[in-house]
């Protein structure tokens, strides 16, 4: 159990808004969750930070629904918040905090370059910008990720294997040229984005926005 989790739970765990699976299934490598709740809309770009029942709390880009928002997690990202939602079922419920503000970029449309940890934040802003998003994704397991972003509408998508920055970067150059008023985004764990903004200073891009979600060897930042 985590610090935070635990004063969270004694100061305001009752209070806290309450959400509901109401659906649970695998796409590609990820779990998706869709839960039911009254909490305020969540915004593309917002975060949810779950309290899970060991008192951990993760935190997770909510994609906006009608009655509350979808989850999406790498299956095999390990630690209590995957294995949460790897068993969590229809009828299961959680607590939690948010939604808050993480990511936020202009109107308009999106390159949002990331990993594993962005396919969920390319997918709510997809859902809020229809036709408007552009992901470009490095993954470990290239088909697996392939397979998830089409279930989630990111039918344009470009997923590339896991260390080809050269690849990326191509990717997000051609997205740009084809959309020159795009706003860029590199997400993901700190070495991806590091490599990329790097990459892409060099090719002169400077309008670059960066949001760092993990650091290997630590939980998650945000």
């Amino acid at each position: 159990m985590s610090f935070k989790g635990k004063v969270v739970r004694l100061l305001a765990g009752n209070f806290l808004p309450e959400a509901k699976v109401v659906e649970a299934r695998d796409i590609g490598g990820f779990r998706w969750l869709r839960l039911r709740s009254n909490a305020p809309k969540a915004r593309a770009g917002t975060k949810v930070q779950l309290l899970l029942p060991s008192d951990e709390m993760r935190t997770y880009t909510p994609i906006a629904t009608d009655d509350g928002f979808v989850l999406v997690a790498d299956r095999d990202a390990g630690g209590p918040g995957s294995r949460w939602m790897t068993k969590a079922h229809v009828g299961t419920l959680v607590r939690f905090v948010g939604p808050q503000e993480s990511l936020r970029l202009p109107e308009g449309p999106v390159i949002l370059v990331g990993d594993e940890t962005s396919v969920a934040v390319a997918a709510a802003f997809e859902a809020e910008r229809p036709g408007k998003v552009h992901a470009v994704l490095q993954a470990r397991k290239v088909d697996e990720v392939e397979a998830a972003v089409r279930e989630l509408g990111l039918s344009g998508a470009v997923v590339r294997p896991a260390g080809d920055i050269d690849g990326l970067v191509e990717a997000v150059m051609h997205a740009r040229a084809a959309s020159p008023t795009a706003t860029i985004a590199v997400t993901g764990g700190s070495q991806l984005v590091v490599a990329v903004r790097s990459a892409l200073r060099a090719r002169g891009m400077r309008d670059v926005r960066v949001k760092t979600y993990w650091i290997p060897g630590r939980t998650g930042l945000d």
